[in-house]
């Protein structure tokens, strides 16, 4: 009897083929190391750092002004006893915000120096992404007697950055950048103070019916033409 017939009666199974290993197609492949791609750069995105640079002018024109706060706590230039009052609401995110404060601001300082005209800043936080947060920033960072610098150094970040504006980690960082107190920076921002004048203002902006920034009050009216502001030092 031969080996082969003796395998056989012993019931030996033949060799099986190896396994073919399963094929992934290359559009498969390609589309998961997009997606791994698109996660880590997610991540960078919101890890990475900021920058969060310092005008070199920022706060000269407000260097010989007398800065204070109203009672309802909105950041003020001039003499409390000035005949014109001007209020101004408005958004760090707004861009026509910034424009006023570039064009018209300059304006109106020399009526301001001269003790002619007080202006009052109103901050509204819900218009314009990172609004609140900038508001907030810029509130504590007038705590510590720099809300105006704070004030143009925002407004040049928005014109300046594209994503991530008023990020939390740039606005530390602008913090920081200013020499202030970051644990007493922090201790504002965790307080809630900010948010109580925020949202006084909020209420006076919905009690004054208004829709945009920036609304520009001068004793009380509401003024359309700007051009106004030139003259608001003369006969008072």
């Amino acid at each position: 009897m031969s080996h082969q017939h003796v395998d056989r009666l012993l019931g030996e199974k033949p060799p099986r083929p190896p396994r073919a290993r399963p094929h992934v197609p290359a559009w498969l492949a390609a589309l998961g190391i997009v997606a791994l791609l698109g996660i880590i750069g997610a991540v960078y995105y919101f890890v990475r750092p900021l920058d969060a640079p310092i005008p070199s002018d920022a706060g000269a024109l407000y260097a010989d002004l007398q800065q204070d706060t109203t009672p309802d706590g909105y950041p003020m230039l001039g003499s409390p006893d000035a005949p014109v009052t001007v209020e101004v609401f408005s958004s760090f995110a707004c861009p026509h915000c910034r424009e006023f404060s570039d064009d018209w601001f300059p304006v109106m300082h020399d009526a301001i120096a001269a003790g002619q005209v007080q202006f009052i800043y109103i901050p509204v936080s819900h218009i314009g992404p990172g609004a609140a947060e900038a508001a907030s920033a810029a509130l504590c960072a007038g705590e510590q007697g720099q809300f105006w610098i704070m004030h143009d150094v925002l407004f040049a970040w928005q014109d300046k950055f594209l994503t991530q504006v008023f990020a939390q980690r740039r606005l530390e960082k602008g913090a920081e950048a200013l020499g202030l107190d970051m644990g007493a920076y922090q201790e504002c921002l965790d307080s809630g103070r900010p948010q109580t004048i925020i949202d006084r203002a909020q209420v006076a902006f919905d009690q004054r019916g208004l829709r945009g920034t920036p609304t520009i009050f001068v004793n009380g009216e509401k003024i359309e033409d700007y051009t106004q502001l030139e003259h608001l030092g003369e006969a008072q």
